[in-house]
């Protein structure tokens, strides 16, 4: 019994290293664009009953008594990031709930689908690869309602991208708030393929796998499905900033530090009891 002190103390406080490395995660990210923070919760350890006598000498519960805390689980906090103007008609932010999904670039376009070959993000800094077609920073392509790669020409079906087929993205490009594009010029005016937006119905079962990428947790169904026109809403040339505070993510390790500075008085205060105890079992014998 005199060592439970030691457990209790412990146990809190390698709970508040998990709780300073999701902060110094959340730190971290930002001026991550798109990013989305980390929260973590915390479970007691075996609730023990605590129990006295009566005049009458029969056991009474007073209540209960917890031998700790650990880390219960670590979520992600999908709301909102707030807006900012890029002018850069290639920036697509969203407003609301959604992802856009992303197909890896080394995948085989004839391959059959697989779940595997995507993961999702809301990050929307877009750009063109040699053939004109949308990809994000990475290379990876985003995907149209058909699961099929975007491509932003006049004549998408044409193979060479040749004078006839060029056009003035700053001028021309025109990204709708359901995703629908489209080329916009007084000479003309081309309806293009529209970007498939995506959501889970269980944001619980999903995790990231870095820089704003995020994919179900294995052997888990989130339940992904593609949203609706008119239930979320992108806005072209606009960027998501990360939804992670510095003032608040710098309190919560300040909290951090203080509690486990508190947490190890308490321990050495216990270790210098046991001590004395053992100390005391010596000179008794």
């Amino acid at each position: 019994m005199i060592t439970r002190g030691i457990g209790t103390v412990a146990k809190g406080m390698q709970a508040l290293i998990d709780f300073e490395d999701v902060t110094a995660h959340n730190l971290a990210n930002v001026t991550t664009n798109g990013f989305k923070r980390s929260q973590i919760t915390f479970q007691d350890i075996l609730q023990s009953k605590v129990q006295t006598k009566n005049v009458q000498n029969n056991s009474v519960d007073v209540g209960s008594l917890s031998i700790g805390a650990r880390t219960d689980r670590t979520y992600i906090d999908f709301s909102q990031g707030g807006l900012t103007e890029s002018a850069n008609k290639m920036d697509v932010a969203f407003h609301g709930d959604g992802f856009f999904k992303v197909r890896y670039q080394d995948v085989d376009e004839n391959k059959p689908y697989d779940e595997r070959d995507y993961y999702y993000q809301r990050t929307g800094n877009f750009a063109l690869d040699d053939e004109n077609y949308l990809i994000n920073k990475d290379g990876d392509y985003i995907m149209d309602m058909e699961n099929r790669r975007i491509r932003i020409t006049r004549d998408p079906d044409a193979i060479e991208l040749d004078d006839m087929n060029r056009m003035d993205l700053l001028k021309d490009l025109v990204i709708g708030e359901n995703g629908q594009i489209q080329l916009s010029n007084p000479n003309y005016n081309v309806l293009l393929q529209k970007i498939q937006v995506c959501d889970f119905e269980d944001k619980t079962k999903i995790s990231g796998i870095g820089l704003a990428k995020y994919l179900p947790i294995y052997g888990q169904d989130a339940k992904v499905y593609t949203k609706a026109d008119g239930t979320f809403s992108l806005q072209q040339g606009m960027v998501e900033m990360s939804n992670a505070n510095t003032i608040t993510e710098m309190l919560n390790s300040i909290n951090v530090s203080r509690g486990y500075e508190s947490m190890s008085k308490i321990l050495k205060n216990q270790s210098d009891t046991v001590s004395q105890a053992i100390s005391l079992g010596n000179i008794s014998r």
